[in-house]
């Protein structure tokens, strides 16, 4: 069965992720944010962009809750959540973007968390309005529907990407090259759809490119 153009991106993103950092691969949801906003914005030629804030993840007894605020300012970093929405006009709705979304049982259960829903899906994608709960955190249902989250952006967490993105810009070109070879690489091989982004050799990365170790705080 052919796959999606948004599932081979979330694929590739996760690919050179967890190659990179076969560690904490689960843990770098800023690292998801910017290199898949990053290879979205080329492939699909609109904008998106990775959002820092806070989140509730539904493990069925319990939350991930990733809603420490202040971690924004704590260089040992804390529990926050970084995901994508679209940021073009061209897009009549707003869509939300979490290319992390299937590491979330791993996630639970590397920090004592029980998890007790079905395996989550490998990625969200789609309208704002459908994927994620409104309301305040103390409001929220007992229960969300499968592939809904609770985010939240804030206005530290806005600061805080748009420092990390300046400070990291070369690690984050190289990781985005990476996941755009990586991606021409699944494609099927008479698909043309990467043509104007790819260079006209298509060279891989030399090793090396990107940092040993991973940019940045780690939520």
């Amino acid at each position: 069965m052919a796959q999606s153009i948004q599932s081979l991106i979330a694929a590739s993103v996760n690919h050179v992720l967890r190659r990179r950092y076969p560690d904490n691969y689960c843990s770098l949801c800023h690292a998801h944010a910017i290199v898949g906003a990053n290879l979205i914005s080329v492939v699909l030629d609109r904008v998106y962009r990775p959002v820092a804030g806070l989140a509730l993840i539904d493990c069925g007894g319990g939350f991930i809750r990733l809603t420490d605020n202040t971690a924004f300012a704590n260089p040992a970093g804390g529990a926050f959540h970084c995901w994508i929405e679209s940021a073009d006009p061209a897009i009549v709705e707003r869509e939300v973007v979490d290319l992390t979304f299937r590491h979330n049982r791993e996630y639970a259960r590397k920090n004592g968390i029980e998890w007790l829903r079905e395996a989550p899906p490998d990625y969200l994608w789609g309208p704002y309005r459908k994927l994620v709960i409104k309301g305040q955190p103390e409001r929220l249902p007992a229960a969300f529907a499968p592939g809904q989250i609770w985010l939240h952006e804030t206005d530290e967490g806005w600061d805080w990407m748009t420092r990390h993105m300046a400070e990291h810009i070369n690690a984050y070109v190289a990781l985005t090259a990476e996941a755009l070879q990586e991606l021409h690489r699944r494609l099927p091989a008479a698909s043309a759809l990467l043509e104007p982004a790819l260079p006209r050799r298509r060279a891989r990365p030399r090793p090396g490119s990107a940092p040993a170790s991973a940019p940045g705080l780690a939520c």
